[in-house]
């Protein structure tokens, strides 16, 4: 499981690099032959000619994150998030953010992706630089006269498509992918997916709205606060994972990524806030028991922990 799960990693960072880059020459054997690309900027192809065809177009500079990975017998889903920046002259003018799903299958070469769905969630800037893309979304969210979503949470996420992937023992793969999940589910509005993330006494401090306790409440007020914020792409990383040691729970910290200014002036990774969470195995599912969202930038000196100590009075 653990090679499986490294390969289509790899075949994920190969493929991001490649549509960012150009690089496309080495990617083209990890289409399956029947391949589909469903795109609500690219359109509709199969086949690997065309899917690279459809993408070759683009260049930008790009950070991806969120990544998950499941791999069910011969089957994987996987998604992540990209945002990519666009210049012109030397000046930044167009960015973007893009979630992508992806549905693998083992041949005897490896594996190979059967399905790319991506979509845009929001941009900013001057749209002269994709006049290829079928459709540029703004910043406001789905608007009357908008084409469909080609992603539908509730559908396509790969928590459903695979909903009996194991998952991995190791802390430091389980824990980055639970909050993959729960970030996905609250992005694309599927409050089915945020549920599962949740252990069901939640409580701790979510800022801008208050201090909470229980999953009624928390996800009350996340729905809630969704409505308000249609664009939403919560882009992180994990910084800190400790394990408490008594096989339950451990405790994590996820750095907020801002794709507006993702590094400092010295090129490190900036983050813009970050999430204080407690997390508890449930059946082998980890859950998110404790959580504190804390607005504040910095780079290389992660906050400590803190658990326990809510913050999110408004």
């Amino acid at each position: 499981m653990i090679s499986d799960r490294r390969h289509i990693r790899s075949l994920l960072d190969d493929l991001t690099t490649a549509w960012a880059c150009g690089e496309w020459g080495a990617l083209c054997p990890d289409f399956a032959p029947e391949a589909r690309l469903i795109s609500a900027q690219h359109g509709a192809r199969s086949g690997a000619g065309e899917i690279v065809d459809a993408l070759r177009q683009d260049r930008f500079a790009h950070r991806v994150s969120n990544h998950y990975i499941g791999v069910q017998g011969d089957d994987a889903a996987a998604s992540l998030y990209l945002f990519g920046l666009m210049e012109e002259g030397g000046a930044p003018l167009f960015l973007f953010g893009m979630t992508l799903i992806l549905r693998l299958r083992r041949s005897p070469a490896g594996w190979q992706i059967t399905e790319l769905r991506m979509e845009a969630m929001w941009s900013k800037g001057s749209p002269r630089l994709v006049p290829h893309w079928l459709h540029v979304p703004g910043d406001r969210g789905w608007q009357p006269g908008d084409p469909s979503p080609v992603i539908v949470s509730e559908l396509h996420a790969p928590w459903h498509i695979l909903p009996d992937a194991p998952v991995p023992e190791a802390l430091e793969d389980a824990l980055p992918e639970l909050y993959a999940r729960y970030a996905f589910a609250l992005d694309q509005n599927d409050i089915g997916l945020l549920v599962s993330a949740y252990a069901e006494d939640i409580a701790g401090g979510f800022a801008p709205l208050g201090n909470f306790e229980g999953r009624d409440t928390v996800i009350g007020q996340l729905k809630s606060f969704r409505h308000l914020a249609p664009f939403w792409q919560h882009f992180a990383e994990v910084v800190a994972i400790e394990d408490e040691g008594d096989g339950q729970h451990a405790r994590m910290i996820v750095g907020r990524i801002i794709p507006e200014r993702p590094v400092d002036r010295s090129g490190a990774p900036l983050y813009g806030a970050h999430y204080q969470l407690r997390l508890r195995r449930d059946d082998r599912r980890w859950r998110i028991c404790w959580s504190d969202y804390r607005p504040g930038w910095f780079t290389s000196d992660v906050p400590p922990f803190d658990i326990g100590h809510a913050t999110g009075h408004m």
